[in-house]
């Protein structure tokens, strides 16, 4: 059984030509949603302290930061100031909020309804990104619904602004990286840089967290996780685990939390979990004949965690911890997060980003919340050349990664070519 959304004009003429390079004015104010959480913290990081933040920032004449809890320690940008604390519960308390500062950009780094957020921004010519399709806190839709509703041919047609979905780790980077692989592995191979000349069968989203926290007083049963706990159990506990195929989600029968699945991660194998994530359906509407999934494996004690409580399985029921700084700083290892291409003949190649904790905790955040970071920087580096909700896809995926390496560094590259194809089912 497929889960079929409606996808219109899958041809893709030329998957790796950048687009909508127009220039277009830059904003004059942006606001910044959830400033103060793990995401938050570390964009005001990345503006304040690195080159690729000052980029970003310096063609913006003020920066608000709103945040329900107020204002917190740690870097401010240049010409940003904290608005007195507020939670946003709806559309029209963000429009309001717009109106009120004479808005341009919205850049959300919390958890409002992604739909009804972007289609009141647009009512104002107001832009706005985001890094993944969310839902309304007391308003769950189901996943498939969600992301369904932000898909070419159902997603609603608005044309005053730039609607940026989904510009974080995953999705975000890893969308561009797809792109940057299939490049790479044509290069190797001296074929023209396309799905169809490297003879591509499945792309496969890999990430292992290998996170340690080394002081653990006080943390109890609680689930660790190095971003937001709740959101991951949301992911973990979905009824069904999920492959896409030709735009469609295929459930594989079981919870992404009760099966493993073994695949290349950079230089090594790994077995991780089957989640559904919004980049492999998007990525499955500009390359209809290619499996792609994403295989996660969680940190250690957030493994442990699962494995002791297995009759738990509703997200709500369980105590979080979070594992990031400001709320965690002693930590050890990394995020290893890439795009794993399987083909016909010419092996496997996986290129991504590895991310130690140490190194991310000297500009005070974690590995997993650096990344995102890094993809929000390079989104609204583009944000207002596209018209309407797009991905990442829709960008120029060279320059939106040459911001990304400026954060993270060079990706690494691993090439198999003996590797077989590899198929999930």
């Amino acid at each position: 059984m497929s889960i079929r959304f409606p996808i219109q004009n899958l041809a893709v003429r030329d998957e790796l030509a950048p687009r909508h390079t127009r220039a277009f004015d830059p904003p004059r104010r942006a606001l910044v949603v959830g400033a103060a959480g793990g995401v938050g913290h570390a964009v005001r990081t990345l503006l304040a302290r690195t080159p690729a933040g000052a980029k970003v920032s310096s063609w913006v004449d003020e920066i608000l930061l709103l945040d329900a809890v107020g204002a917190t320690e740690g870097p401010r940008p240049a010409r940003s100031r904290w608005l007195p604390p507020q939670r946003i519960a709806s559309a029209e308390g963000l429009a309001r909020l717009a109106r009120e500062h004479r808005v341009d950009h919205v850049v959300d780094l919390s958890s409002l309804g992604t739909l009804d957020c972007v289609e009141a921004c647009d009512a104002l010519g107001v832009a706005y990104l985001t890094t993944s399709v969310e839902h309304w806190p007391d308003r769950p839709i189901p996943w498939t619904e969600l992301v369904g509703a932000v898909l070419p041919g159902a997603r609603p047609r608005l044309t005053r602004a730039s609607h940026l979905v989904g510009s974080g780790m995953n999705p975000g980077i890893v969308n561009a990286l797809a792109f940057r692989g299939i490049a790479a592995l044509a290069e190797k191979a001296g074929v023209e840089a396309t799905a169809e000349a490297i003879g591509l069968t499945s792309i496969l989203i890999t990430e292992e967290d290998t996170t340690v926290e080394l002081d653990l007083q006080g943390t109890g049963d609680a689930f660790p996780m190095t971003w937001s706990p709740f959101h991951c159990l949301e992911e973990l506990f979905q009824a069904d685990a999920i492959v896409a195929r030709d735009g469609a989600a295929f459930p594989v029968g079981h919870a992404p939390h009760a099966a493993w699945y073994r695949a290349r991660c950079g230089d090594r194998h790994v077995d991780g979990m089957l989640v559904p994530h919004e980049e492999a359906i998007t990525l499955s509407t500009l390359f209809p004949g290619v499996e792609i999934g994403f295989v996660y494996r969680i940190p250690p004690a957030s493994r442990h965690a699962l494995a002791r409580y297995p009759g738990c399985r509703r997200a709500e029921a369980w105590p979080v911890r979070k594992m990031y700084a400001p709320h965690a700083t002693e930590l050890h290892g990394s995020d290893r997060v890439g795009v794993l291409l399987c083909t016909e003949e010419l092996g496997e190649l996986w290129i991504g980003y590895d991310v130690c904790s140490r190194e991310a905790l000297r500009v005070g955040t974690g590995a997993t919340q650096l990344q995102v970071a890094a993809g929000v920087l390079a989104g609204w580096n583009q944000l207002g050349r596209a018209r309407g909700i797009h991905f990442v896809e829709d960008l120029d995926w060279r320059e939106y990664l040459a911001l990304v390496d400026s954060v993270l560094g060079r990706p690494a590259i691993v090439h198999d070519a003996e590797a077989a194809p590899k198929s999930l089912e």
